[in-house]
C-alpha cells in the first residue's frame, strides 16, 4: 500500500468521508503540509462560533468529535484540534482509550 492509499483510508475512518469538501483534515497524517485556508477545516478544527438572530442563540463548529474517529488522529495534528476536541483526545490517550463516551 502506497503514502496515499494509508492516508486515504485513515480519512474514510471517518463516517462525513463521503459528503466531507472540506480540505483540511485533523484524520489526514499529511496536513502539515496543506495549504491553509481557515474557511476549509473541518467541524472538529473548528472553535464554536456563537451568532445570535432574532434573539436567539446559534452555535456552529466547536464540537466534540466522537472517539471511534478521534482514535484515528495523530498526534501531530492535535493543535488543529478544537479545544475541546483536544481536552478529549488527551483524555483518550491518558486513559489508554478504554473510556468511550461517545462512540
Amino acid at each position: 500500500m502506497n503514502q496515499e492509499d494509508k492516508i486515504i483510508e485513515n480519512l474514510k475512518k471517518c463516517p462525513s468521508f463521503d459528503r466531507c469538501n472540506q480540505n483540511l483534515c485533523p484524520l489526514d497524517p499529511e496536513l502539515h503540509l496543506r495549504g491553509v485556508n481557515y474557511s476549509d477545516k473541518c467541524r472538529w478544527m473548528r472553535e464554536p462560533l456563537r451568532k445570535k438572530i432574532n434573539g436567539r442563540e446559534f452555535v456552529s463548529g466547536g464540537g466534540v468529535m466522537l472517539d471511534g474517529i478521534l482514535n484515528f488522529v495523530p498526534r501531530s495534528n492535535l493543535k488543529w484540534l478544537n479545544e475541546s476536541t483536544q481536552k478529549r483526545w488527551l483524555e483518550l490517550k491518558k486513559d489508554g482509550g478504554n473510556q468511550n463516551n461517545n462512540k
